[in-house]
């Protein structure tokens, strides 16, 4: 798998930076873990503080436009959607709670 950059920009606001890359690959798409791995070593980030936005490719192309947050600190990736987060094992799925809410009692 290849990867080169194709944009960086830095939020200061929300202490993080957007960065856009284009993969090129040979047989499957890469998981988001391998493409994490990957853009974390491009860019020298640690992958903890990376959160995997988007992955998209087109039908029938080794190729595919990956977009990533990349954040300064844990206390700044509080701004990050908790599903994000759950897809690049970075959070615990929620569970719900099914069992604190008791059926309705029948008349």
């Amino acid at each position: 798998m290849e990867l080169s950059i194709k944009n960086k920009r830095e939020s200061k606001a929300l202490g993080r930076t957007e960065v856009s890359c284009e993969l090129s690959y040979e047989k499957a798409m890469p998981s988001r873990k391998e493409v994490r791995e990957a853009l974390c070593a491009a860019v020298g980030a640690d992958p903890q503080l990376t959160v995997i936005e988007s992955i998209r490719g087109g039908f029938g192309t080794n190729r595919a436009v990956a977009l990533a947050h990349v954040y300064k600190d844990k206390k700044a990736m509080a701004v990050e959607r908790h599903y994000l987060l759950v897809r690049d094992s970075l959070a615990e799925k929620k569970k719900k709670q099914a069992a604190a809410k008791a059926a309705p009692a029948k008349k």
